[in-house]
């Protein structure tokens, strides 16, 4: 509160017969300044003594109301963090959804290292996309061992991942109205470049374009779908720009019901499961024996091999392959082997990369990496073994949303 002016006045020269006359017209100006200072026209009834014993009331134990505030209250006014309270952050991250983006993390290429991610589609004229990562020329990466680096030509690039097609989107639009949020680490080294998009069919909404800093940043975008929504897809683009580069990593999408934007990535929810393959009897060399078409994509861990009788001489040895889109081709430089008198045995993967990656198969037509089959490359050369059991490992992963489905 600002000191008081009062009214002009005069002193007396001693005489009591002169200065300032004391008369209702200086009294009332004395009211009208003091009136100024205390009284409140919206608040009228509420005297000064009211406001200081609420505030003495409101800074409760603390010596001052000031204090008091300080315990929840940044400078700023926004709120401190309270023990055992959760952030909007915390419950994003923590509880407030499922990342329905399969292959979130880049670590199928079913294709090929120099071909889409599996899941994802390429469209811009002249554009390149390259498997990135651990132990690889360009070791960038932000969740796990991969990620994806896209290079823009002559035109604007889109690597658009459907997570509802339309079909599918018939089945669930419940969700109109709702929040899709969703976002991805981005790395660019170029200004207003790389971004993410979310598209429903009708429209989209798109995340801050990355700095171009030269590292990773998270961008976070949030679109409501549409009423007259017909898909939902989570689009990485690289514009603006012949030779622009962007790298992406842990995308994510999920779905929410406030207009929040995603604190940071949330990981697709995966599962181990197990491939069966077996031959009764004794074992003889055989190529392409049974096949397997995988219901979720998925990338081969490990291959296991059990016999009931031991094969004697040398080594039983299986192979497995997944179809390359011309033939089934090896995923091993080294296959799979039971030792002479041994019962079990078994390998990881360690050719090219893509020929562990399995994609969701249906239909007619057999896509990339949409199918496993095994050889039997050797048998024991004095007791052939017999009842044989081969388990491939792989990990796939799962989404909420593949009851909508069509496979």
């Amino acid at each position: 509160m600002s000191n008081i002016t009062p009214p002009a006045y005069v002193d007396d020269s001693g005489t009591g017969r002169d200065g300032t006359v004391v008369d209702v017209a200086f009294l009332d100006a004395w009211e009208a300044t003091i009136n100024d200072q205390v009284a409140s026209a919206t608040n009228p009834t509420i005297k000064p003594k009211d406001t200081i014993d609420e505030v003495v009331t409101a800074r409760g134990s603390k010596v001052s109301l000031d204090t008091r505030l300080d315990v929840s209250l940044n400078e700023d006014g926004t709120l401190k963090a309270q023990p055992g309270y959760a952030t909007v952050t915390q419950l994003l991250g923590g509880l407030g959804g499922v990342n329905l983006v399969q292959n979130d993390d880049f670590l199928l290429w079913a294709a090929g290292d120099a071909a889409a991610p599996t899941g994802y589609v390429l469209a811009g004229v002249g554009a390149a996309v390259a498997r990135i990562g651990t132990g690889l020329g360009d070791t960038d990466r932000k969740i796990g061992d991969f990620a994806c680096k896209l290079t823009r030509a002559a035109a604007d690039l889109t690597l658009t991942r459907t997570v509802l097609d339309t079909a599918a989107f018939t089945r669930a639009n419940f969700l109109k109205a709702r929040y899709a949020a969703g976002g991805a680490w981005v790395l660019s080294s170029t200004a207003n470049a790389a971004r993410v998009a979310v598209y429903d069919g009708v429209g989209y909404a798109y995340s801050a374009y990355h700095t171009g800093g030269g590292t990773w940043e998270w961008l976070p975008v949030t679109r409501t779908i549409n009423a007259a929504a017909t898909r939902l897809d989570i689009i990485p683009e690289v514009k603006n720009g012949a030779g622009a580069i962007g790298k992406f990593d842990g995308l994510t999408l999920v779905i929410i019901d406030s207009d929040l934007s995603l604190p940071h990535e949330l990981l697709c929810p995966v599962q181990v499961g197990t491939m069966h393959f077996s031959v009764g009897g004794a074992v003889g060399i055989a190529a392409n024996i049974h096949g397997y078409e995988p219901g979720r994509p998925a990338i081969v861990k490990d291959v296991q091999l059990f016999i009931k009788t031991a094969p004697t001489g040398q080594a039983l040895k299986v192979d497995i392959n997944s179809w390359d889109g011309a033939a089934y081709t090896s995923m091993f430089a080294t296959v799979p082997q039971i030792a002479d008198g041994a019962f079990r045995g078994g390998a990881q993967p360690d050719t090219t990369y893509a020929r562990r990656c399995l994609v969701a198969q249906s239909g007619a037509v057999l896509a990339v990496g949409g199918e496993l089959s095994f050889d039997v490359d050797q048998v024991g050369s004095g007791v052939a073994g017999s009842d044989l059991r081969v388990e491939v490992r792989a990990m796939e992963y799962q989404s909420p949303l593949e009851r909508f489905q069509t496979l």
